[in-house]
Formats: C-alpha cells, sequence, structure tokens
C-alpha cells in the first residue's frame, strides 16, 4: 500500500509529462515535414518511389513539402498548433499573404497572428480553421474590390498597361490579350504542379489560357523556363494552355559525352496559330536575353508570368 502511494506522482509532476511529450510530438512534426521536403529535392525522378515507400499520395506528400519548406512557419514551430492539417493550412495562408501584400508585409500579417496569440499551440483545428477562412476572405474582398474599381480599361488606356505590374487575375478580367508569353515558375509552383492529382490545378493558378488570342492566323508562341528536370511539368503547362511543344533548348555543353542536366535551368517552347519558322538559338536563360529572344521572333503584345522586368513594351505579373 505505502509503495503505491509512493509511485503516484502529483499534478506538477504529470503537468511536466505532459508538456514533454507535447514538445517532441511539435518538434516530430516539424521534423518530418523537412525530412519529406529534403527528400523531395534531392531525389530527381524518384519521388514516385518515394510516395509508395512512404504509404503516402502525391497530395500528402506535397502538404508536408508546403510546411517543411515555409520557412516562416518553421521559425514559429513553438507557437504553432500540433494539428497536421491546421499547419498546411497556415502555410497555405501565409502564401496567400504574400501574393496579396508582397514578402515584407505578408511576413508582418503572418507573424502577427502567433504575437498577437490568435494562432497558439493549443488552438484547435476547428479554431483555426475559422481564423484562416476568416483571413482568406478579407483578402478575397480587398481583391475584389480592387478589380471592381480597375479591370474595366478603356481604349486611351489599354496602351498605359504597357511596361507594368499586373495582378495575373486583373489582367484575365481586362479582356486583354497576348501573342507572346515568357513562364518562369516558381520552385513552389513547381512542387505544387508537380504532385497535383490533376493538371487542372495548373489553369487554376496561372489561367494563361484567358488571354490568349482567338485569332487563329497570328503566331503565338509561350516560352517557359525550368529545370530539366521539371520538363514534364512545362509540357503540361503548355497543354493546358492550349499550346504546342515545339522545341527544347539547354545549355551548352562542354564534355564531349551524354551528360546529365537534370539541375540546369532549360527552355521549353510551344506554339499555336499560324505556324512559322523560328531560330532555335538563345543567348542565355537569363530573363534579359529571353526577352530578347522573345521579342526577335515573337508578335506584340507580351507578358511576362514571374519576375519583375522593366523591358519596354512588356506587361509583367509575379503572381
Amino acid at each position: 500500500m505505502n509503495s503505491k502511494v509512493s509511485n503516484m506522482m502529483s499534478i506538477d509532476d504529470h503537468v511536466d509529462k505532459i508538456n514533454e511529450a507535447k514538445e517532441k510530438v511539435q518538434s516530430g512534426i516539424f521534423e518530418m515535414a523537412e525530412a519529406v521536403t529534403d527528400a523531395v529535392s534531392q531525389l530527381d525522378g524518384k519521388q514516385t518511389e518515394l510516395c509508395e515507400r512512404l504509404g503516402m499520395s502525391k497530395g500528402t506528400i506535397s502538404k508536408w513539402v508546403s510546411i517543411g519548406s515555409n520557412r516562416r512557419l518553421i521559425k514559429m514551430k513553438e507557437k504553432a498548433p500540433l494539428s497536421f492539417n491546421s499547419l498546411y493550412q497556415l502555410s497555405s495562408l501565409d502564401n496567400h499573404y504574400n501574393k496579396h501584400y508582397g514578402q515584407d508585409v505578408g511576413a508582418k500579417k503572418f507573424l502577427e497572428l502567433f504575437e498577437n496569440k490568435n494562432i497558439t499551440p493549443l488552438s484547435q483545428r476547428n479554431d483555426v480553421d475559422k481564423i484562416i477562412r476568416f483571413q482568406k476572405q478579407i483578402i478575397k474582398n480587398a481583391i475584389k474590390a480592387k478589380n471592381e474599381n480597375i479591370v474595366i480599361f478603356p481604349k486611351d488606356r489599354v496602351k498605359s498597361l504597357v511596361k507594368s505590374e499586373m495582378k495575373l487575375q486583373v489582367l484575365i478580367k481586362s479582356n486583354l490579350f497576348f501573342n507572346t508569353i515568357i513562364v518562369v515558375p516558381s520552385i513552389t509552383q513547381i512542387e505544387k504542379w508537380k504532385f497535383s492529382k490533376s493538371n487542372r490545378s495548373i489553369n487554376e493558378d496561372y489561367p494563361l489560357r484567358n488571354l490568349e488570342n482567338s485569332n487563329k492566323n497570328i503566331f503565338q508562341q509561350c516560352i517557359v523556363k525550368v529545370k530539366a528536370k521539371d520538363i514534364d511539368v512545362a509540357i503540361s503547362c503548355l497543354e493546358n494552355w492550349g499550346y504546342n511543344y515545339s522545341n527544347i533548348l539547354i545549355p551548352t555543353q562542354t564534355k564531349k559525352a551524354l551528360v546529365g542536366i537534370n539541375q540546369e535551368y532549360v527552355v521549353i517552347m510551344g506554339t499555336k496559330g499560324q505556324s512559322k519558322d523560328v531560330q532555335s538559338i538563345i543567348k542565355s536563360n537569363k530573363s534579359v536575353d529571353l526577352i530578347h529572344y522573345a521579342e526577335n521572333i515573337g508578335i506584340k503584345p507580351f507578358l511576362f508570368v514571374g519576375e519583375v522586368v522593366t523591358a519596354k513594351n512588356w506587361v509583367y505579373c509575379i503572381s
């Protein structure tokens, strides 16, 4: 009887033990997320095998990568909830903030959720869901209000769009079209498309098909810059945007032998409309050279998606 009493722990002992276990769970989730992210980035062409051996779907792997590649979320891991789904939703919210507010303001607003204790380690999944839905609705309302004010462009204002930054969704609603488009997707965007169960997400994220010229007698081209290991994604992009794959341009090789180029950037080209014989040599994969090449063989209007550019006669959008 006495031995049983002596083995009993006090409430403080139990609280300490439970908190210690909770910390292990918390660190374990982020360790796994970073481990999966490292594996995906290093195992070129073996992601399908990785999914099979881990017993996870591509969608689940993509969510782990979303968590493990989000440095701001990892920075706040001690203040983050323990739910895997909540962490994935928070990483998604961070991306929404970045797209809507930009990197600096987006980071500030995301971190404020933790600093103001809107999000805490004790937050339940339903609580996190409500907060995220509320925050996304704020962004959605702001975008809607902005679009309602600027999506209708009088003819005398169309020229003012040249050499300016536009949101992609605004361009879609503007009824403008582009005959020449260059796309440089981010690494995060490529990974999302790579692990998506459906190619529909490509045109949902980048609805470039809505920007095509309805005149099929005009030569139209799309140039996509990706790493060689992501060629399959680039070709899927062209297909979803209504382009026919026409060529691939690779860097000059110094060795007189077959060499791996998975980590090197290549240029995938697609065309539609009137056929045209084009030169297949670009000085480099730098944006300025891509633009110069596109201008030489393409037709205005010009659009650059994915980077800030200052070239004359080009519209650019970065989200």
